[in-house]
């Protein structure tokens, strides 16, 4: 038998879809508003133009967000985790600053949902296997290679002692990736360790600081964070969010392994989602969405 609440929360649904029906999508949903700009955004670059609907909706970012009814927020928080990453792949220097956003922006979107009584999206699983090759550099992939299988390792340990949100099936997830990366690097010497130092997860197996920004969180949430870090650095490593490089970028290459000279866009942006989705599980186990906790 249908409830009041059922049919309140049919409702609400129902004007989302319709909303969509409308609206010129940019990640499944865009918003009303954004229809003229998006006349002015067609004669910009794909930089340009992905930079300015990321920012419309990104709380902080956009001096008018807050005033926006929630349904409206909602729906430009949804297409603003994707024009992030579009950000992160065509934007010199900015990968690092979309890949984090659009973790950020997704968390935001998420809690949103829950508040308007839309099912929850969830962070995407992470799946190489469909992947056939990442025209990044050898180095780059190998550095994310051996952080993914430290993930693997930290999180198999910790649930073995049944701490707070680690699973075998998550630490077989990073170190499926890890292997899967190795082998698209091409490389001849495995970076992976497969073992690694455990004295800091066996002493603190609920909550730890997080090294890079002193941070303390769930444990699990800062081994995430930190595996999400390992994208940005290899592939970003150069951005000024993550190295306090005041110099400016826009015709420099986006980082220091040389990744940048030789990826094309459709490899960042596959990068740029794994290193989302890591960085938005570690928010969903409970690490700060803050600007301050996020780019160092």
């Amino acid at each position: 038998m249908q409830t009041l609440r059922d049919s309140a929360i049919g409702a609400r649904v129902a004007s989302i879809v319709a909303a969509c029906a409308l609206i010129a999508p940019l990640a499944g949903c865009s918003a009303p508003h954004l229809e003229a700009r998006n006349m002015d955004a067609a004669r910009l670059g794909t930089c340009e133009s992905a930079y300015l609907a990321a920012a419309d909706g990104t709380p902080g970012l956009s001096g008018a967000y807050a005033a926006r009814p929630a349904l409206m927020r909602y729906l430009l928080s949804r297409a603003a985790g994707e024009a992030w990453l579009t950000v992160a792949a065509s934007c010199t220097g900015r990968f690092a600053e979309g890949a984090l956003r659009s973790a950020q922006v997704s968390a935001v979107t998420q809690r949103l949902g829950g508040a308007l009584g839309i099912a929850s999206t969830t962070p995407p699983t992470v799946d190489y296997g469909d992947v056939v090759a990442l025209d990044a550099a050898p180095a780059a992939l190998d550095a994310i290679s051996l952080a993914e299988d430290r993930a693997g390792f930290s999180i198999e340990v910790l649930a073995a002692r049944g701490a707070r949100n680690a699973t075998l099936a998550a630490s077989d997830n990073h170190k499926t990736a890890a292997q899967r990366l190795f082998s698209l690097s091409g490389s001849t010497d495995d970076p992976r360790r497969k073992v690694y130092a455990v004295d800091e997860l066996l002493a603190h197996p609920d909550t730890i600081e997080d090294p890079a920004t002193g941070v303390t969180a769930n444990t699990v949430a800062v081994i995430e964070m930190n595996c999400a870090r390992a994208y940005l650095d290899a592939i970003g490593g150069a951005d000024d969010e993550d190295t306090g490089d005041t110099t400016d970028t826009g015709d420099a290459t986006r980082d220091t392994t040389g990744t940048s000279d030789t990826a094309s866009e459709k490899t960042l942006h596959l990068m740029a989602r794994m290193a989302a989705s890591r960085a938005w599980h570690a928010m969903e186990l409970g690490y700060p969405t803050g600007d301050a906790a996020l780019f160092r």
